[in-house]
This record gives structure tokens, C-alpha cells and sequence, in this order.
């Protein structure tokens, strides 16, 4: 009987590390996984299949994948591609970074194509704007979002959502199901209510006991009538409108756009609402309509949209941060609030700073968890060692996550530098090709260094042993968060 149960046991030992060594992509992972059920008899095991194994990936990745290959089917070559023609045009707006360009459309099909772009700061900027865009909605609104809350900004929404789906048009709204918890008792029943079709991106069961290593729908996007779109870190709450007072400053950045990149948003909006409930949309003119670009006060500039999630057949967020980093010759100006990169990104950072690129990185002084804030300073050595100069926001929290690289390439978007956003989470970010945006966004940059301490190296080499401890155990418990 004795024998039986150890041979019983140690089949299934052998099988789950098999198990481990085929399903688990994160090394630190696939370590702590392994020392756990060979240390832990039986107890590490079951602990293992009880939370190391996220079911819902599995679910989510394969109706994402059909969501995904079904639409592309019927999107396929229906915008016409002047991806060749408007580099060939504008040369001198790409120059060396015509490489990300075909990478991008080679990663995901991500057509570059000319609009205008206006650059928003805050809330203060961004709730203007999206009001005004909704109020002049004449077919439909699509709005993606992480965070809504049931506040001044998020009710102001709500009741324009709610007229605009009385008079007759189509309003379909996604929302994170954990984050925006907060309004499925009160906003989400109003809107359903009122006739706008509104549902979670991923349902999350017992949500009290959810914890983040479920997929997370990460992004901020609003498409109306198919040709205006936004996308960024901003969500719908007053946290972000600094002119409501809520007690901390948040800085955070978000754009603006009118142009065929909102075909590109609209896609990806259109296979996560595929994936979230019954009805299917498929291509249609209404859905992605002739857009002419008119001279206004905007900026003219070359786009194109990367996209990332766990549907996705790679890390899209992640390969193209390295590729805009290892192209940068000149100035790298980065913005994130949630800074734990792999050794990808360590790398390219360090080899772009050591051939001689102004690499500059800006993250929060305070860190809205204490342990994603920890572990970031875990990197900090390294890069100091290696020239990149470090920048601690002290104004308040600063949520942006952008990327100014050579005055030529902006990344505006909902991308952390950690690896949820490379690949658990549904990203989105947009990358911008003109040296007037360029300008814009990097002059951004400098003013908050206004309100940043940088981080010198000597000062840094002197941080004691038990910080020093704080921060590596802080990393290591950084990759089950």
C-alpha cells in the first residue's frame, strides 16, 4: 500500500514539473514553482494547481485567438496600405527609425498611416475634450476602459452616454471587471438601462477574493463614429482632473486622434467586444469609415497602434519598447510609473546609455503599492552604472507612460514596464512618427523634471544592506503580483 501511494505520488511529482518547465515562461517563476513542489511534499503541489495555473488565461487566449482570426478574416485588405508611400514621403519625419516601422507591421499588420494628433495633460485637458467628442457623436461611441469610477467625471460621462443613447445612437462600452468594480451596482445598471450595451472585457467571479494575477483588460481607448480616437494612461475618474481637489496631484498623459490609426484602435476594440459577449461585429463601411483629414490647430504626424495581451502569439508591448530603444542614436526620454523590466529591456537601456544616448528615465518618488515602488529601485545600480539618469517625480503621482526617443518617435499609451503589461494584461499604446508631436511631448518631459530629484550614482551606492534587501525580495515577490 506504501509503495503504491510514493509511486502514485511521484507520477504525479513528475508530471506537474513537466508541467512547470512546459507552461511557465517567467524563469523566476518556473524557480520558485519548482523549489516549492519538490520542498513542500504534497502541500506545494496542490498550492501549485491551486494558483499557479491561471485558468482563465487558457479560456480568455483561445476566444481571444478566434475573436481575433475571425475579424481579421473579414477586415483583411479592406484600408488601403500607404505604409511604403508615406515613408518614401516623409523620410526626414522616420530617418533611422524606419526599421520600427516595418516591425510593427510585420509584428501585427499595423498599417502607418498620416492624422492629427493633439497631446492632452491630465484630466484637466482629456475630460474636456472626450465631452465634447461624445456630444458630437452623430453613429456610435465604443469605449474601452480599465478604471471608472462612480465620481463627479464618471457620472458626467455616464448622463452624455445615457442622452446620446436615447437619441438613437449605438454606444458599447468594456469595462475591467475588477478595477471598476466600484460600478456595477450604480453606473453599469444605469447604462444598461438606458439602452447602451455595456459589459465586463473578462467576468471575474468572487471579486472580493481576486487578486492581480488575473488578466487584467489594462486599456483606455474611446472611438466615436470611427473617426476620432484617444487612447492613454487616463482613466475615468477624478484623481486625474487636478482641478477636483482628491488630495494628491496625478499627472498622466493621454492623445487625441483623427485619421485611419482609428481603424487600427477600432479593430482591436472590435475583437475584445467579440470576445466579451454574443453579438459578433464584423467589418462594415459604418463600422470604419472614409475619413479626409482636415487642416486644424492638431499636428500632423505618421501612427501606427501596437496592441498586447495574452491573445497575442508574442509580447507586442515588450519587443517594441526594445526595438524603439535599441534604435534610439541621440535622447531617450522615459515615462512609467511601474518600472520592473525584464533583462530585455535592462539591456537595451544599458547598451543605448553606454554608446552614448541621453537615456533618462522618470518614475514616481512614491509609488501608489509599495512593492512595485521597491522593486523598481531594485534596477536602479545598474543603470546608474551604466549612464542612464534616474528622475524621482516628487509633485504628486505620476502615471504617464510615454517615450520620447530622438525628437523623432513618441509612444503615448497604457503600457507599464513590468511584465503584466508585456503579457498578462490587454495593452495598447500608440507610436507617433513627427518632430513637431516629438517636440511637444519632450518639452512635457522637461517641465516635470521640474518637479523630479534625480538620483545620482554616488548617492545611490551608499543605500544600506537592509534597502538593499528590501528591494531584492520586493522583485522577486513582484513577479507572482
Amino acid at each position: 500500500m506504501e509503495i503504491a501511494f510514493i509511486t502514485i505520488y511521484l507520477c504525479i511529482l513528475i508530471y506537474t514539473i513537466f508541467k512547470v518547465l512546459l507552461d511557465t515562461y517567467s524563469t523566476p517563476k518556473t524557480l520558485a514553482y519548482l523549489m516549492l513542489i519538490m520542498l513542500v511534499p504534497f502541500l506545494g503541489i496542490l498550492l501549485y494547481y491551486s494558483f499557479g495555473i491561471n485558468y482563465r488565461h487558457k479560456r480568455t487566449t483561445s476566444i481571444g485567438v478566434n475573436s481575433q482570426t475571425d475579424f481579421d478574416l473579414s477586415y483583411k485588405n479592406k484600408d488601403v496600405d500607404n505604409t511604403e508611400k508615406l515613408i518614401e514621403k516623409s523620410v526626414d519625419e522616420i530617418l533611422h527609425f524606419q526599421p520600427l516601422v516595418h516591425f510593427l507591421k510585420g509584428l501585427f499588420q499595423e498599417n502607418l498611416s498620416e492624422n492629427n494628433f493633439k497631446l492632452l495633460i491630465n484630466g484637466e485637458e482629456k475630460f474636456p475634450e472626450v465631452l465634447k467628442s461624445i456630444a458630437t457623436a452623430q453613429h456610435f461611441i465604443h469605449m474601452e476602459y480599465y478604471d471608472w469610477e462612480n465620481d463627479i467625471v464618471g457620472n458626467k460621462i455616464k448622463d452624455l452616454l445615457l442622452k446620446k443613447a436615447a437619441s438613437g445612437l449605438k454606444v458599447r462600452v468594456l469595462y475591467d471587471d475588477y478595477a471598476s468594480k466600484g460600478i456595477k451596482k450604480n453606473i453599469v445598471k444605469e447604462l444598461k438601462n438606458g439602452g447602451v450595451e455595456i459589459y465586463p472585457k473578462i467576468k471575474v467571479k468572487l471579486a472580493k477574493f481576486a487578486n492581480r494575477i488575473n488578466h487584467r483588460d489594462h486599456r483606455k481607448i474611446i472611438i466615436v463614429d470611427g473617426k476620432i480616437g484617444f487612447v492613454g494612461g487616463i482613466n475615468i475618474s477624478d484623481r486625474y482632473d487636478n482641478s477636483i481637489d482628491t488630495g494628491l496631484y496625478w499627472r498622466d498623459t493621454h492623445v487625441k486622434f483623427t485619421g485611419l490609426l482609428v481603424h487600427n484602435l477600432q479593430r482591436h476594440f472590435i475583437v475584445s467586444w467579440n470576445t466579451a459577449q454574443l453579438e459578433k461585429l464584423a467589418y462594415s463601411k459604418a463600422l470604419f469609415p472614409t475619413i479626409e483629414l482636415i487642416e486644424n490647430e492638431d499636428i500632423r504626424a505618421l501612427g501606427q497602434v501596437v496592441a498586447g495581451g495574452p491573445i497575442y502569439p508574442m509580447s507586442n508591448i515588450m519587443l517594441s519598447y526594445f526595438r524603439i530603444f535599441s534604435l534610439a542614436k541621440e535622447k531617450l526620454y522615459i515615462t512609467n510609473p511601474y518600472f520592473i523590466p525584464n533583462e530585455s529591456i535592462m539591456d537595451a537601456l544599458k547598451q543605448a546609455a553606454i554608446s552614448g544616448v541621453d537615456v533618462r528615465l522618470m518614475v514616481p518618488e512614491k509609488s501608489d503599492s509599495a512593492i512595485v515602488g521597491a522593486a523598481s529601485k531594485f534596477y536602479f545600480n545598474d543603470l546608474l552604472n551604466a549612464g542612464v539618469k534616474i528622475y524621482l517625480y516628487k509633485k504628486g503621482f505620476i502615471h504617464a507612460k510615454t517615450v520620447v526617443a530622438d525628437g523623432l518617435v513618441s509612444v503615448v499609451g497604457t503600457a507599464n514596464m513590468d511584465i503584466r503589461s508585456f503579457d498578462l494584461n490587454f495593452e495598447i499604446m500608440s507610436v507617433i512618427y513627427g518632430k513637431l508631436f516629438a517636440a511637444n511631448l519632450e518639452q512635457s518631459y522637461i517641465s516635470d523634471l521640474e518637479n523630479c530629484c534625480e538620483i545620482k550614482k554616488e548617492d545611490w551606492g551608499n543605500i544600506n544592506v537592509f534597502n538593499r534587501l528590501k528591494y531584492a525580495v520586493s522583485r522577486l515577490i513582484s513577479s507572482f503580483l
